[in-house]
């Protein structure tokens, strides 16, 4: 991969109401970004968990799927199928892409320096790069984060989940890069040159983690948050980042 010079982004922060059926929302706005017959990266797109992504399929000409987990050979929605990590895929210097994007997969990050790298490679120049994650100073990521921490979040996630549940879809969080400033360093140190974070709180996907005693807990803090109108203390993150247009001197890759 070719170093990139760090340069300035501009960067806009907003707080939005929550998306009708949350991963849904994100994935109407991730193909209002496609371009006709777009070539698409589903980064993380192991059995398809991220849900329904319909609107980006109808829109994509080529839909593209990598994971480390073997379970991406189970998703039938792609074109092709990569078990690798980002890092691992872009190193193989695959054909670019218009977009890329991640469903609940930036909180699982190791090493947010590489993973951003290997976004930026992967696309085309103007491509862009969008993201859905859980924002790590929400009461919800900030206890996920403690938990994790302490070592205790197997054992915290068995009493309020089935089991079964938390063999199938648990992966080990890290909480690296899943917050509007860290995000934004890392993007800009790649050479993105725009990011647009677009924030939300819905209390539905919270409560089932917490105690039956406190689940109101989640609602007070919704109606809080909005309240006050800060985007920074929103449960999700959702963001669409932009590569630099192209160089019209440059050779093509």
């Amino acid at each position: 991969m070719v170093p990139v010079r760090a340069g300035r982004i501009a960067r806009e922060v907003i707080a939005t109401p929550a998306p009708r059926g949350g991963v849904g929302g994100f994935a109407t706005w991730v193909a209002q970004e496609c371009p006709p017959g777009a070539r698409v990266l589903n980064i993380g797109a192991g059995s398809n968990l991220s849900g329904r992504l319909r609107p980006v399929r109808r829109r994509a000409r080529c839909l593209v799927g990598i994971d480390p987990d073997a379970s991406i050979h189970d998703n039938a929605t792609l074109d092709e199928r990569h078990q690798a990590t980002l890092e691992e895929y872009a190193r193989q210097d695959p054909e670019p892409f218009d977009v890329a994007f991640s469903v609940f997969v930036l909180e699982h990050v190791h090493d947010p320096a590489a993973f951003s790298a290997a976004a930026a490679h992967v696309l085309r120049p103007g491509g862009a790069l969008m993201g859905l994650t859980a924002n790590k100073w929400h009461y919800f990521g900030l206890a996920t984060w403690a938990a994790t921490r302490a070592g205790v979040s197997e054992p915290l996630l068995r009493r309020l989940r089935p089991a079964e549940q938390v063999a199938a879809y648990h992966f080990a969080t890290e909480y690296r890069i899943n917050t509007i400033r860290a995000m934004t360093a890392h993007l800009r140190r790649v050479g993105f040159t725009s990011v647009e974070f677009r924030c939300w709180d819905l209390p539905t996907l919270y409560e089932p983690y917490l105690p039956t005693p406190v689940r109101g807990f989640a609602t007070a803090y919704d109606r809080w948050a909005y309240r006050i109108g800060s985007p920074h203390l929103m449960g999700h993150i959702t963001f669409l980042a932009r590569m630099p247009d192209p160089d019209p001197d440059a050779p093509a890759r």
